[in-house]
This record gives structure tokens, sequence and C-alpha cells, in this order.
């Protein structure tokens, strides 16, 4: 449990009036959008407001996004009528978000349940951290990555790009550079990398929060649809054995 001096001290960091934008997009993987929404409901108690773009997922995951955002989880939900891809997408949610700060995350990942929950320890660490332009929560593996890549005590382990496992940027600095969307899914994540590197701003992981990418043998997407992950990365049942905590999502090893 946290000291008061730490409560505290992650309270001060945010303006629970305002809250932070958080956003993601859906393309089809209905099962793993409601592991991911449902987790992301119950572990966040920081003051949020999430964006959903869907890219014409046909599935049955509008109609579950449409059940949130009836319900008002969700604040805005962009239902577009074909894959526009995901870097075109996540600049058309940049047009709708108006807090200091914001959250991109994939909808395959799980937030950890920690008190104070794990957004506003994101933010305390990116306050702190002025020379970082965005930093993400660790997952519990990378592809191609040993468990114990990163063993060491920093708070942020600098690398030259991050994925989109809950990245955090200050809204104003991300609307400036933006995806480059000429590029795909895990180049332009990189491209935006040497962005903020040129601008003399580091990208890094949380070294001590985790968050749970749910790796599997069967992506969740139809067969005609090309996937990166699936023709290039495909799982691998490592992956699959890897046991995380329940609440922290941090490996057991």
């Amino acid at each position: 449990m946290p000291s008061e001096e730490e409560e505290k001290y992650y309270q001060e960091q945010v303006n629970v009036d305002e809250g932070i934008d958080l956003v993601t997009v859906t393309y089809f993987r209905k099962d793993l959008t409601k592991q991911c929404l449902e987790r992301l409901f119950g572990c966040t108690k920081t003051s949020y407001r999430l964006t959903v773009v869907d890219n014409g997922s046909t599935d049955g995951t509008r109609e579950l996004l449409m059940n949130w955002y009836k319900e008002g989880l969700i604040a805005n939900l962009i239902l577009l009528d074909r894959n526009y891809g995901l870097e075109y997408v996540r600049n058309t949610a940049l047009r709708h978000l108006h807090s200091e700060y914001c959250v991109f995350f994939d909808n395959d990942l799980l937030c950890p349940d920690l008190k104070p929950d794990w957004l506003i320890q994101e933010l305390a660490l990116l306050k702190k951290h002025p020379e970082y332009g965005c930093i993400a929560l660790r997952p519990q593996i990378l592809v191609g990555a040993r468990n114990n890549l990163w063993d060491g005590v920093s708070e942020i382990i600098e690398n030259n790009h991050v994925g989109a496992t809950f990245m955090m940027f200050k809204t104003s600095l991300l609307k400036e550079v933006k995806w480059d969307d000429q590029f795909t899914n895990r180049v332009a994540d990189w491209r935006l990398g040497d962005i903020l590197k040129s601008r003399g701003l580091k990208m890094g992981w949380t070294q001590f929060i985790y968050c749970n990418h749910l790796f599997g043998k069967n992506w969740s997407y139809p067969e005609d649809v090309p996937s990166f992950h699936r023709e290039i990365w495909p799982p691998s049942e490592s992956y699959d054995n890897i046991k995380v905590d329940e609440k922290t999502l941090k490996p057991l090893i």
C-alpha cells in the first residue's frame, strides 16, 4: 500500500476534473477488445475521456462499442466505413482530443490493477522526466526480446521507439508531430521516435509498471484480412506460456 505522502504526490499530478484522453483503434478482434476495455473500466480510477475509432469491423465489435457508448463509458465513438489504416485513424482521433495529456493503446492489452492506478502513476513519471516526449507501460514481453532484457533500476527504459502499450504524450506535442501515415504499423512508431529524437526528446518504457500483451495463436482476424502480425511476427507458443501476476501483470519467472 502507498504511504500518505505517495498518495498525495500522485493526486497532485492530475486535475481530476479535466481528465486525460485515452484512445484505442479497433479492427475486428471483438473478444480481445472486450477483455481490454473491461479491464480498463475496472482498473482506472483517474478521470479520463475514452475515444474509440473502429476501422470497419463486421464481427460484432461495433455493436459492443455502441453499447458502452450509450452507457457513457466511451466519450467519443467514431465508426468508419472501412479500414483506413492505423496511423491515419490515430491522426483522425487526435482532432477530438482536448486534454493536456493523452494515451494511445492497442486493443489487445490489459492495464494493471494498481493503487494509485496505472494512469496517474504513468502521468507522474512523464511529468518527473520532461526529457521524455513519450513513455509507455512495459509489456510482459516483446516479440524477439528476452525476458530479462531490461533488468535494472532506472524508472524509465530508454529506447528509440515504443509500441502502443499505453503510450503517453503531451497532447500539444503529439498534434505537432503526428504519425506519418505513409508508413504502416510499427514502422510508423519508429518514425515517430525519430521525430521526437530530432527534437531532443527521448522515448521509453516504464521499468516497474507492466501491461499484458494478449498474445495467442489466433490473432482473431478473419482469414482474408492481411495481418502484419500473422505474416511478419507470428505468435509463438512460448509467449502463450508466460504467466503474469493477475493484478500487477508483472511476469512470474
